[in-house]
């Protein structure tokens, strides 16, 4: 039987290849397989890099909205803040610092809500939800912030007229559970004792408390004034208050200072009873002082003279009311003399009539 030629080869099934048309099979596989892994290099390299650019954009997005927020929050644009702090853990769900600074944000909406800008139970509707995530996690004296704000955007609602059973002295305790020295805590209880005609003392505790604390002063402080210019009877308490917070050189807004002053030395300056009754809480000294200091600036006492002539029947009231009545008389009469020797530039019948009364009391 005849061999085969050495050209060919007998395959397996019975065909016979040619060797060099193997060869150029395998060669064309090869070819084809590594454009293929290029091809697939290629596009695996392009979604990397499709990824790595869609971070650095989703990064750049989430590092200026922080930055946007930290500039709102310096501005004191709270609700903006929180805004912005809110699109920036939506953007990166998990960073720590984006949570914290909405709740801060939050929390500072809360204590600067005014329902002329936008109704106190959008706000709290708002923010609570933020808190109560927040608080889930918190400790100590972030968690008592935390539950107080939570009690005082319950009590926006029930500014607003929300008949819910709302947790607002819960809320406040919970927070002193958590963290017993909580300045938030204390001096929203103060306000809400208050607010309830509760004892003066008890809110006297807890805003003295707050004050101790040393933490969120100006925040206690209108809360405390707050409180009292709410409070009928409180004008003695208001008074002492007002002359801790000159002497301790504690800042007093603009509004809070005119509400006080024309409280105590405007609306009650014809009612003898009441300023006999609150006059005597501070020395002589401290009343001319806070006389003058609360009154900077007043838009209700706009004019000098009125405001000096105030000023000395009040303390001729005080001397009155101390039991001094030599001292009294002698300042009520010198006011006297001021008054006639100014008449027909500045009649002031209403005080003419005053000082005559009061002369004719302490004789």
């Amino acid at each position: 039987m005849p061999k085969p030629t050495p050209s060919a080869q007998q395959h397996p099934h019975g065909k016979v290849e040619d060797e060099p048309s193997v060869f150029k099979s395998l060669f064309s596989l090869k070819v084809v397989g590594g454009i293929a892994a290029v091809l697939s290099l290629f596009l695996t390299l392009n979604q990397f890099t499709g990824l790595i650019q869609k971070f650095r954009i989703h990064h750049a997005d989430f590092t200026q909205t922080m930055m946007v927020g930290d500039q709102q929050m310096q501005r004191q644009e709270y609700q903006q803040a929180f805004e912005s702090f809110k699109h920036a853990v939506e953007l990166d769900p998990i960073d720590h610092n984006a949570q914290r600074q909405e709740t801060q944000a939050g929390m500072m909406w809360l204590e600067s809500a005014h329902s002329a800008q936008i109704s106190f139970k959008s706000t709290a509707d708002a923010v609570q939800p933020v808190l109560e995530r927040a608080l889930t996690g918190a400790q100590g004296e972030y968690a008592g912030d935390l539950a107080a704000h939570i009690g005082w955007a319950n009590f926006l609602r029930l500014r607003e007229g929300d008949p819910g059973n709302l947790a607002i002295e819960s809320s406040y305790k919970q927070a002193l559970t958590l963290d017993p020295g909580n300045a938030y805590a204390h001096a929203m209880l103060g306000h809400w004792t208050l607010w309830n005609h509760g004892s003066l003392d008890k809110a006297r505790e807890h805003f003295s408390a707050a004050i101790a604390t040393g933490k969120r002063g100006e925040f206690v402080r209108t809360l405390h004034v707050s409180a009292l210019l709410n409070l009928q009877g409180a004008d003695d308490e208001l008074l002492r208050v007002a002359d801790q917070m000159r002497r301790s050189g504690e800042p007093l807004s603009d509004d809070e200072r005119d509400r006080i002053f024309g409280e105590l030395f405007i609306l009650k300056i014809h009612d003898t009873a009441a300023l006999t009754h609150y006059l005597p809480v501070v020395s002589v000294d401290d009343l001319a002082a806070d006389y003058d200091w609360l009154g900077q600036g007043s838009v209700s006492d706009t004019d000098p003279d009125q405001r000096k002539w105030r000023k000395a029947y009040i303390l001729a009231v005080q001397a009155e009311a101390k039991g001094d009545k030599k001292r009294a008389l002698v300042g009520f009469q010198a006011l006297q003399a001021e008054l006639r020797q100014t008449r027909k530039a500045h009649p002031n019948r209403v005080m003419d009539g005053m000082v005559d009364d009061a002369i004719r009391r302490v004789k």
